[in-house]
């Protein structure tokens, strides 16, 4: 008797809701081990991989690549003996979702299904109906065997299905493997621009070819787009290499004898969706408001040359903009807060989240008690923090919890720029560059290296007034940048 098991969404953390199925790292057939990673799914903030909680064969892949499923709902289904498609189908159809986020949400005997698989309705994962049938891709189905290929199982099957070669398939997957994006993009499988083809239909009293373009030069790819938009390859102006038509090149044609702008649409990643709803919130609820300094750098910098030179450390100015942030905190914590409706949460630890760029958006790892560190600390701290950000590598804990935030945009040389809280903190922090300007010293006008910070408070905790002498006090470490190290 084979017993079934339901491999459901996780929940990782206490805000998340739902997950991105982003890859699958392995196959319907594979022998299962616990603690074996089986998935990995996007959160509102990171990737992380599903593991197995129980041994046994993987018969079912519910969850395809792209799904965006809740927590708790079915991803795929393991057995631990043999069993029928009927079985797992009516599985499939009797899962009750667990919005606990058991990793093994159900298990059941494999019996005979009550229904007949014919008259059931399992949702039951496979290539998309519109790529179900072959397509010629020309060149893209030669080249040697590509069964050593690195790919995703679903990647394997479409490129399968269209008689694709994965050797000829450039890899942007994780740790270097093949796509479903990476073979629907070779083989155009997928293409969003069709949506125009209604416009690109001849109007009254155009000129257009009617002649054969079948001799024409052109990538497969290319040929393909021109048919679904309806163009003739005869009236594109190539560009490609060795004269051939691009797929580029049948856009632009495209565009010319509609008028209409060509675009594609690209899905929004729970990371994107997370940040759209978290700074809509933040903006609607917080009646922000804003004060700004300019910092004078020049000491900081030969500090910063000295740390870096001499003594062989590698710290940056954002670096010195966190210590000092630290320094300031202390000395003024009624910036170190949270608004809670019936309270203000006063904390003693500073904890500071420093945002940084990542693919498709942008994570806040937090640098713990910050005030406790010096410099290489938090030097180490922050490269760390900011390679493993961009790795997608961060525990949930690692980006949760700060109390104040930092955002620099200085290394793209913005003068000025007004950051939006980070919920549920109360106040943030942007920098921008440090720029050489004129400044007056007693009755003299001498060049110096100045840099604007400006502060957004939330005006229900924060006063006008507090945050004032938050950024005197920030001005004084950061021009002063000995008296934050004692």
């Amino acid at each position: 008797m084979s017993v079934l098991h339901a491999l459901t969404v996780p929940k990782w953390g206490m805000s998340m809701e739902e997950g991105e199925i982003t890859e699958w790292r392995v196959s319907v057939g594979d022998t299962l081990a616990v603690g074996d990673e089986l998935v990995d799914i996007e959160t509102s903030k990171i990737v992380n991989a599903a593991e197995c909680q129980v041994a046994g064969t993987l018969v079912r892949i519910v969850g395809e690549v792209g799904r965006t499923l809740k927590v708790g709902m079915l991803m795929g289904v393991v057995a631990t003996g043999d069993t029928s498609d009927a079985q797992i189908d009516d599985f499939v159809v009797k899962f009750v979702p667990d919005a606990s986020g058991s990793s093994l949400a159900q298990s059941s005997d494999a019996k005979a299904p009550a229904t007949p698989a014919s008259q059931a309705q399992p949702v039951v994962p496979g290539i998309p109906a519109a790529a179900a049938a072959p397509v010629s891709t020309g060149a893209l189905s030669q080249g040697p065997d590509d069964a050593g290929v690195k790919a995703s199982a679903v990647a394997r099957r479409i490129a399968r299905a269209h008689n694709i070669n994965l050797n000829n398939v450039p890899a942007t997957g994780r740790n270097g493997r093949v796509s479903k994006r990476d073979v629907e993009q070779a083989g155009a499988i997928q293409v969003v621009a069709a949506s125009l083809s209604h416009a690109a239909k001849p109007t009254a009293g155009s000129q257009r070819s009617t002649e054969d373009d079948t001799h024409i030069a052109s990538t497969p790819v290319a040929r393909r787009l021109a048919r679904s938009l309806n163009i003739n390859l005869n009236d594109v102006t190539a560009t490609g290499k060795r004269g051939r038509v691009s797929k580029e090149d049948v856009e632009k044609a495209a565009v010319a004898e509609t008028g209409v702008a060509f675009y594609r649409e690209q899905k929004l990643s729970g990371m994107r969706k997370t940040i759209a709803a978290r700074l809509t919130e933040s903006k609607q609820t917080i009646p922000h408001y804003r004060v700004s300094v300019d910092v004078e750098l020049d000491s900081l910098l030969q500090q910063r040359a000295y740390m870096n030179g001499t003594l062989g450390h590698k710290i940056s100015v954002n670096d010195f903009v966190i210590k000092a942030c630290a320094s300031a905190l202390e000395q003024v914590p009624e910036v170190n807060v949270q608004y809670a409706e019936d309270c203000i949460r006063q904390f003693d630890q500073v904890d500071i989240s420093m945002a940084v760029a990542v693919k498709g958006g942008l994570i806040t790892p937090v640098i713990r008690n910050v005030g406790a560190k010096g410099l290489p600390q938090i030097a180490a701290a922050s490269s760390d923090l900011a390679r493993r950000a961009q790795a997608g590598t961060l525990g949930v804990d690692e980006f949760q919890g700060g109390t104040f935030s930092i955002s620099n945009l200085g290394m793209f040389g913005v003068d000025q720029f007004d950051a939006i809280i980070n919920l549920p903190q109360a106040a943030i922090l942007a920098v921008a560059a440090g720029v050489k300007k004129p400044v007056v010293r007693g009755d003299s006008i001498v060049p110096a290296t100045v840099m604007r910070v400006s502060l957004s408070a939330d005006h229900r905790a924060i006063d006008g007034a507090v945050a004032a002498q938050f950024l005197q006090a920030l001005k004084g470490f950061l021009e002063n940048p000995a008296s934050m190290l004692l």
